[in-house]
């Protein structure tokens, strides 16, 4: 569980959140949604502690984190299995690995279906083996709470719904995923909670009823949507 109470930042004597408020629940997919600018990924850093901040009370029972970063820059000349494998040696002063680790590491490319790429140099990976090549990271490292700044930016839909899917499947094992998403539909399919930051940096919260109403979406992006249901799913769509 993430909890967090009281949340206040300023930068340069800007107000970016004013006594906010969340908790995380475990082992479920919770998205964060807003315009850009309103601090969802300033959000992630604060829960990834990479941002400190004095002024609120934060509660993190996760034994390992793991940012994904929107933006990454990937090193040079190495494969995709070498890339993964190097999750072994961020926190120790390791000289090889064991035959363990590295059969671990090979089960977890087979299961993202990555086998099959892994003497690929990174360079030449799409997109969406990229982030499957991450998850794998992820993976490799343990972490029980995942936090994913945009993982499917710059995908088509088909590779969209593979990364999800695989974030899905994992939610299901336990682990906590903490997702920023645009689109709202893939969003409400995906997601078990929801926390919309308006323009205003407050926090709009809830399930997947109470958060997908059309007073909710425009008081966070400023317009109007309509938000049909049919039976558990959602149709979203800006209001013309």
């Amino acid at each position: 569980m993430i909890k967090i109470e009281n949340l206040t930042l300023n930068f340069d004597n800007k107000k970016i959140f004013q006594n906010q408020n969340i908790t995380v629940d475990d082992g479920k997919i919770t998205v964060i949604a807003g315009a850009n600018g309103v601090g969802k990924t300033t959000l992630l850093k604060i829960i990834s502690g990479a941002i400190k901040v004095s002024d609120a009370k934060i509660i993190n029972t996760a034994k390992e984190l793991f940012f994904l970063p929107q933006k990454i820059r990937y090193p040079e000349g190495i494969t995709l299995f070498e890339y993964v494998l190097s999750s072994f040696y961020k926190n120790s002063l390791k000289w090889f690995l064991n035959n363990e680790e590295i059969s671990k590491t090979e089960k977890i490319l087979e299961e993202l279906e990555l086998s099959d790429r892994k003497n690929v140099i990174i360079d030449n990976l799409s997109s969406g083996e990229l982030q499957k090549t991450n998850l794998a990271m992820a993976l490799v490292s343990d972490a029980d709470c995942l936090l994913l700044d945009e993982p499917t930016s710059n995908m088509d839909l088909i590779n969209q719904i593979k990364i999800l899917d695989i974030v899905k499947k994992l939610s299901q094992k336990g682990i906590t995923c903490l997702i920023i998403m645009h689109d709202l539909n893939l969003a409400a399919k995906y997601g078990d909670f929801f926390i919309g930051i308006d323009k205003n940096c407050e926090f709009i919260k809830g399930g997947k009823e109470e958060f997908f109403t059309a007073e909710n979406l425009k008081r966070i992006y400023g317009i109007d949507f309509e938000v049909t249901k049919n039976e558990s799913k959602y149709n979203i769509q800006v209001n013309n």
